[in-house]
């Protein structure tokens, strides 16, 4: 990650609107369809476990039915994608919706137009025989862009996956009072604001509003500010 700043604020066209770079093409043995053509930023790698945090932008491809490599949460911020399971039932993504893959999961990915995603990626150990019903379906969080529900008067935390050890996770928090003081950050996170507005004495921008997405990177000891009403979904890897 080039950005100093501990809290980075993600956008669609790269850091600081550098625009995304062209990326390898895709093995053709692995579609069905399609000559896809990606472009990409990387805001965090680490090669060793496939752990990535990104922007990725692709044309339109199918890819062929099998387990999926990872676990991975991703933020659609347009175009739209079909996820085909193993009974022939679909699951349409369409932009502005959140939803996350667990890694085997038997499924085929389809688009028929260019995407453009906000992601993160962990290449865990085999899933093996854990309880864990996040593990059999893939997780969707419809128009996180809509307005979400908000209480005033209870703050609230909903997990809504957790991976196979317990490394990933994606919950939403919701904020009914004001908060202003540190905020326990374990790990990674992307964290996106579907309501409110939330700062931080480290971001790169004073103020996140809905829509925005920013990403901490084993960030501690941070002052925040969250109003009111604000409503957030977090992405977390503890590595």
């Amino acid at each position: 990650m080039s950005d100093s700043n501990p809290v980075v604020r993600i956008e669609s066209d790269g850091l600081n609107g550098a625009g995304l770079s062209l990326w390898p093409a895709m093995d053709p043995s692995d579609l069905v369809s399609g000559t896809p053509v990606e472009h990409g930023h990387l805001y965090d790698e680490i090669e060793d476990i496939d752990y990535s945090v990104g922007v990725w932008d692709c044309t339109a491809f199918d890819d062929k039915p099998g387990p999926y490599p990872v676990d991975e949460y991703m933020l659609l911020l347009s175009g739209s994608v079909e996820m085909v399971m193993p009974d022939g039932g679909a699951i349409t993504v369409n932009a502005g919706d959140v939803f996350v893959i667990p890694k085997g999961l038997e499924c085929q990915w389809k688009m028929p137009g260019t995407v453009r995603k906000i992601f993160m990626i962990l290449d865990g150990a085999d899933v093996g025989n854990a309880q864990n019903y996040s593990l059999e379906r893939i997780t969707l969080l419809r128009s996180v862009f809509a307005d979400a529900p908000s209480n005033a008067c209870v703050s609230t935390r909903q997990t809504l996956f957790v991976n196979h050890d317990g490394k990933m996770q994606t919950f939403v928090e919701s904020f009914g009072h004001p908060f202003t003081g540190a905020r326990e950050t374990i790990g990674r996170q992307i964290v996106t604001v579907l309501n409110g507005q939330v700062g931080s004495s480290g971001a790169s921008k004073d103020q996140s509003v809905k829509g925005d997405s920013f990403y901490l990177r084993d960030v501690q000891n941070l002052k925040w500010a969250i109003a009111a009403g604000t409503t957030l979904i977090v992405a977390q890897c503890h590595l």
